[in-house]
């Protein structure tokens, strides 16, 4: 069965910066199909390819990202040390726009698999 059909399955995706953090905060997205591949796709692309404002480029961000991420863990306030509750709208606080668009890339390739083979491969 594909798995982007798996009902419940979530995966983890760590960006780049935070693969050697502990904790190492992590978030959890749907795998993609080729359909929400290409959604993804269009909301990067928007970011070399339109005249949005940036207000609104932020906003379909935010929005492609709360439809495709559904989690995280590890996720600390620096100055509180408590966790960061999950909640759509705090992709906006927590990330910068690289990130946001380095966690879309990611989902949007499914690299989550490339981090749990790589963790399989370790233990």
């Amino acid at each position: 069965m594909p798995v982007f059909l798996e009902p419940g399955q979530k995966y983890p995706v760590v960006l780049d910066c935070d693969k050697d953090k502990t904790p190492c905060p992590t978030f959890y997205a749907k795998s993609q199909s080729m359909r929400g591949q290409l959604a993804i796709g269009q909301v990067l692309d928007a970011w070399t390819e339109s005249d949005e404002t940036l207000e609104r480029l932020f906003e379909m961000t935010r929005e492609k990202l709360a439809e495709v991420v559904i989690g995280w863990s590890g996720m600390v306030d620096p100055t509180t040390q408590q966790e960061i509750p999950f909640s759509p709208d705090s992709f906006v606080d927590v990330l910068s726009y690289a990130e946001a668009r380095e966690l879309l890339t990611k989902v949007a390739y499914n690299r989550h698999f490339d981090a749990v083979e790589e963790k399989k491969s370790d233990g």
